[in-house]
């Protein structure tokens, strides 16, 4: 009962550090797909730390176990660092943006207006995903060379995708090509198959991911009910040897997790029109 009880307590002093922390967070505005990243990733790394202190903290109190303790931080970071499903329905939603944008791009070819027309032709109407980035280029087009427009554009969209499409349009400012729209029209077609596939890869992973949450559930929620209610049972781990043996299970139990994840893991296309720096190229 007295070990519940400080387990409760543990959980509520979390939980209010994490209601303070997120009431002093600053919400910044988003004006870049870069800054959004930069946003995203710093939200990320902040949810992670409070996820691994608090896991830690909670499994401490609970069965007073250093191993323990460490596993369940390290536990707690990795689930807050897993992928989220926004995440990858906003990558599609701009993946399928880039590719109706692209289309805009090639019925607007082949008029006395050119790329620079054709590119402020299509800014107004611009998909909603990436708007922001084709109305701020479109916007600098008046006192800036196209060139650096382009790169800063694939830069803000930052899409293996942005950087084909920039490159066609680089190609045909200078050397004016002559079959761009059968370039663009094909790109479309890729991006939307694109997309497509993402989705399907998506489902098909939800099993191993599903297999893996529920494991991992299952594993804690065994060890948990252990520690609260039948705490005579894992008395031989409170030694040191019993540390060692506990530290040798859960890297058992660990290494049989991550290749769960690995499995369900997707590696995304690099872009190709980036220097060392991340800029453009």
């Amino acid at each position: 009962m007295v070990t519940a009880l400080a387990a409760l307590c543990g959980a509520l002093v979390v939980g209010g550090l994490w209601l303070a922390m997120s009431s002093w967070r600053p919400v910044p505005v988003v004006r870049t797909e870069r800054q959004a990243q930069a946003r995203s990733s710093a939200l990320l790394q902040r949810d992670c730390v409070i996820a691994a202190v608090g896991s830690g903290l909670l499994v401490l109190v609970l069965t007073r176990w250093p191993v323990a303790a460490i596993g369940a931080a390290v536990a707690g970071w990795s689930i807050a660092a897993m992928p989220r499903r926004a995440d990858r329905e906003r990558h599609e939603a701009r993946t399928e943006a880039i590719a109706l944008w692209t289309e805009m791009l090639r019925d607007s070819m082949g008029t006395a207006r050119g790329v620079e027309g054709a590119l402020v032709a299509t800014a107004a109407a611009a998909p909603v995903a990436i708007r922001p980035e084709i109305q701020r280029m479109a916007q600098r087009l008046s006192s800036e060379p196209l060139g650096d427009v382009l790169d800063d554009l694939a830069t803000d969209l930052d899409h293996p995708l942005g950087d084909l499409v920039v490159t066609a349009l680089r190609l045909t400012s200078t050397t004016g090509g002559r079959r761009v729209r059968e370039v663009l029209a094909d790109l479309a077609a890729a991006a939307y198959a694109e997309a497509e596939s993402h989705r399907r890869i998506a489902v098909a992973r939800q099993r191993p991911r599903a297999a893996l949450k529920y494991t991992a559930l299952i594993i804690g929620g065994f060890v948990g009910l252990l520690a609260v209610f039948s705490r005579r049972y894992l008395e031989p781990y409170d030694s040191a040897v019993g540390q060692v043996v506990l530290a040798a299970v859960g890297f058992y139990w660990a290494a049989g997790l991550w290749w769960m994840h690995r499995m369900g893991r997707s590696n995304p296309v690099p872009r190709f029109l980036t220097n060392a720096s991340g800029g453009a190229a």
